[in-house]
């Protein structure tokens, strides 16, 4: 199964570090339902500092365009809005996407 990958930044506010993560380990289950649904196989999250970085993996490619955010999507969005850079009317995280650069693969015998 081919799996496709995207990875991005975004920036905390100096301080809200520990709140973050706190958000984080305590992730709404109906968000986490949402990923899923919407194909997302892997999802992590680092941090170095203020700076987060993304990972995602899902089965079908990401969009050139993407569909207008979800409810819960923007209520999760609102709440993490202290704690983070933020754009627009729904309090967008501001996120910088990186491009790959390099990828090892694990491959099987039988791959041609």
């Amino acid at each position: 199964m081919s799996l496709y990958r995207r990875a991005w930044t975004m920036q905390l506010t100096e301080g809200s570090e520990a709140a973050y993560e706190a958000a984080h380990a305590e992730i709404w289950p109906e968000l986490r339902e949402q990923m899923t649904d919407s194909g997302i196989v892997r999802f992590f999250l680092y941090r170095s500092g203020t700076t987060i970085f993304a990972f995602q993996e899902r089965a079908q490619p990401f969009d050139s365009t993407t569909a207008p955010p979800s409810d819960i999507t923007r209520r999760w969005w609102r709440k993490m809005a202290p704690l983070m850079e933020t754009t627009g009317d729904d309090q967008q995280p501001i996120h910088t996407v990186l491009r790959e650069v390099f990828a090892l693969e694990p491959t099987t015998e039988n791959d041609t």
